[in-house]
């Protein structure tokens, strides 16, 4: 598994994105995989950064107590005490001073997690994971592609597919190897409006299947146009594309 995919697979375990056999399996994982462990709480560790980022707002009275009673019978969440058993049984320690959570994750920056401002970060992070379980579970259409692409290159050869999705995301899967030379990347667009012109939606160092998650941008739709270009590192300096266009194609909406 390549670290871009163990990357977006930790995303997807603590925003609650999984289904049942894959939350089973990323759990598994957990136990016996530190590179997953690390990624999981590195995944963790940005959305506390984002929660500090976000604008000071006092909560109501019983806020806590209410987010704790809705997460306190999710799977996700009561399964802290298998969790743990395993985790002593693979021979990983559990709760020792530098770490915290029902993953017995290590956490460089223990010492940020104590007293009245630790129990605010680890509120909230539970949250997430729980709330965003939830979320995950209920909202399907959210990891349903909106749209789907093929895009062609030479002589109408596929050389890539597209799944764009509702929340900004898009999966990019390489059907050809792309020649990357240094100094250049794969940079990912989409032409949603032509008065607005095409919008770049990510980049990529070399042909390997990636999750873009592009600018806020309205829902995808059949017939937008997508194509990937090859562009001067670090992406293409106008906000258009300057290099040539590899592949290109329209979307699609896949059958429901």
């Amino acid at each position: 598994m390549s670290r871009e995919e163990r990357e977006m697979r930790a995303g997807d375990y603590v925003l609650g994105l999984m289904d049942d056999a894959e939350r089973q399996r990323a759990e598994r994982d957990l136990i016996i995989d530190p590179e997953f462990r690390d990624s999981v709480w590195s995944f963790a560790n940005r959305m506390e950064g984002l929660d500090r980022s976000a604008p000071a707002t006092a909560p109501g009275d019983g806020l806590w107590q209410r987010v704790s009673a809705g997460i306190a019978g999710m799977e996700q969440m009561t399964r802290t005490e298998a969790m743990q058993g395993e985790l002593a049984a693979a021979g990983i320690p559990v709760r020792p001073s530098d770490r915290h959570g029902h993953l017995g994750l290590r956490r460089p920056m223990a010492r940020l997690f104590t007293g009245a401002r630790g129990t605010a970060l680890a509120a909230s992070i539970l949250a997430a994971c729980g709330l965003g379980y939830v979320v995950g579970q209920a909202s399907v259409t959210a990891r349903d592609p909106e749209v789907v692409v093929v895009l062609l290159g030479e002589n109408d050869v596929p050389g890539a597919l597209v799944e764009a999705y509702a929340d900004d995301r898009v999966r990019i899967v390489p059907l050809t190897d792309f020649d990357v030379p240094d100094g250049k990347v794969l940079e990912v667009w989409t032409l949603y409006d032509e008065a607005v012109g095409p919008v770049s939606l990510g980049t990529m160092a070399s042909a390997r299947e990636a999750m873009l998650t592009g600018p806020d941008l309205p829902a995808p739709q059949p017939q937008q146009l997508y194509e990937i270009t090859l562009e001067d590192a670090p992406r293409s300096s106008a906000g258009r594309p300057l290099g040539p266009i590899l592949v290109k194609g329209l979307a699609v909406s896949p059958p429901r």
